[in-house]
């Protein structure tokens, strides 16, 4: 009982009757602010648990993403072509220093030999060019890209359901590009000991487009730079005994970006 319930009862009331029960109308007051004091009580509470939830269930930023590694751009350096260029020779070269920088990043310094003709019965319209570079971590690596005409690749290549021939022992695979063409990457064996079985150690790696109009264009990973070159690259001449598919560097998404790229043009 209440300070106000006990004076409303010691009160002594000399009037008539008042109609109602005085006990009565304190103890429903007295109820009346207990159920609003539990009421304000229970609000209290829910929103905190509502907040609570809301605090729970608001999703965490996503981690900030690493920043971008940025190079320098790369000494480039075209090496002075042997025979003459036809205009479509120059407009390869010229596309391909202007990609190579973005398919091989990092790159210090980038040597490449003028595209050249082929020619001969098996290489009617083959164009083909070595490059040669030092990464940022100052170690050669070399590549060979070849454009081919129709010419060649009915003469000289294999059509494209006999590129995996079945029961390889090294990686081959076909991709479908949408446009209807296919892709196949390959591995190359470096061979085994005479006599010995097969050896399972990748010595180059080998992309090739096989484009819906007849042409292709192959990209051939051969890690080693040679001698001569790494002279121009200011790079120590490899080892003769390194091991096979020493200075390998162009994975999947290089070589795909080299074949498929549609400036390369072969007629």
């Amino acid at each position: 009982m209440t300070d106000l319930e006990t004076r409303l009862r010691e009160v002594s009331f000399a009037e008539p009757p008042l109609g109602f029960d005085p006990d009565d109308v304190v103890t429903k007051a007295a109820k009346r602010q207990r159920t609003r004091r539990a009421t304000v009580a229970t609000v209290v509470v829910t929103l905190g648990i509502a907040g609570a939830a809301v605090v729970a269930l608001r999703p965490s930023p996503p981690p900030p993403a690493p920043p971008a590694t940025t190079y320098l751009p790369p000494e480039i350096v075209v090496k002075p072509p042997q025979q003459p260029q036809t205009p479509l020779e120059r407009r390869n070269l010229a596309h391909l220093k202007e990609v190579l920088p973005g398919v091989i990043p990092g790159a210090r310094k980038i040597v490449i030999d003028s595209f050249y003709s082929m020619g001969g019965e098996l290489h009617a319209d083959e164009m083909s060019t070595s490059i040669s570079f030092v990464d940022h971590e100052g170690k050669g690596h070399a590549f060979n890209l070849a454009i081919l005409g129709k010419l060649t690749v009915t003469r000289n290549t294999l059509p494209v359901s006999q590129a995996c021939p079945p029961g390889g022992r090294m990686r081959c695979d076909k991709i479908s590009r949408p446009d209807g063409s296919t892709v196949v990457i390959s591995e190359v064996s470096g061979g085994g000991l005479p006599g010995g079985p097969p050896s399972t150690t990748v010595a180059g790696r080998v992309a090739a487009h096989y484009r819906v109009d007849g042409t292709s264009v192959d990209v051939s990973d051969l890690g080693r730079v040679p001698p001569m070159t790494a002279a121009e690259l200011g790079i120590p001449a490899p080892p003769i005994d390194a091991p096979a598919g020493d200075g390998l560097v162009l994975d999947d998404r290089q070589l795909i970006a080299l074949v498929t790229d549609p400036g390369f043009v072969a007629q």
